[in-house]
């Protein structure tokens, strides 16, 4: 038997033939707390761990924000991002120069403000979906005036998987997919990520590996 502090309260937590990996709930407060190595073999919480040591916030302690991640634009789709740019400046530009009151300025003007709208709703977009990974678990997060989360504790992660083009190796995004050991979890998925090794790799550093 070891004990262990409570990672929200530090409360003391006695814990039976230790596993690495084990969660086991803290009798003073509730929190599920997962057992790591270094209190498996020496019966005490470590001072610095992996994620420390990288410079980011401990995996021990309270749960701590460590990064928010939300869908690139230009580096994703640049076509489509340059594309609306320069239709929503042409437009605008355009309808100017031509009067605003003439029919083909009228049609610009049109254009350009459709343009402009149409960057403004996908921006909104990006704002409103996003990963949030915390000492934790990793939220993704959809929707703005709506919502929808779904999140996985990285104790329970099975495997993170990352796809990327040809062209998104070029500009740094990608997709990645967490796999979820627990039952009845929905896997996380997120398009257009950047910079997606950086992502797996501090997540990793979470995890009981």
């Amino acid at each position: 038997m070891i004990e262990i502090r409570c990672d929200n309260c530090e409360g003391t937590i006695r814990v039976d033939n230790p596993i690495v990996g084990q969660k086991v709930k803290c009798p003073s407060c509730g929190d599920i707390n997962i057992l790591r190595a270094a209190e498996a073999v020496g019966g005490g919480t470590p001072k610095k761990d992996r994620a420390a040591e990288a410079g980011y916030p401990p995996s021990f302690g309270p749960e701590t924000d460590v990064l928010h991640i939300r869908p690139a634009m230009l580096r994703a789709r640049p076509g489509k991002f340059l594309g609306l740019i320069f239709l929503a400046l042409a437009g605008l530009v355009g309808g100017g120069i031509l009067g605003f009151v003439t029919p083909l300025a009228i049609g610009c003007l049109v254009v350009g403000v459709v343009a402009a709208a149409a960057l403004l709703l996908w921006r909104l977009q990006t704002l409103g979906d996003g990963l949030k990974i915390t000492t934790k678990r990793t939220i993704d997060r959809r929707g703005i005036f709506s919502r929808h989360t779904s999140e996985v504790l990285h104790a329970d992660i099975r495997n993170i998987q990352i796809e990327q083009t040809f062209w998104q190796r070029l500009w740094g995004v990608g997709t990645i997919a967490i796999s979820c050991s627990a039952e009845h979890e929905d896997e996380v998925e997120m398009s257009d990520v950047p910079n997606p090794e950086k992502v797996r790799n501090i997540i990793d550093l979470y995890r009981p590996v």
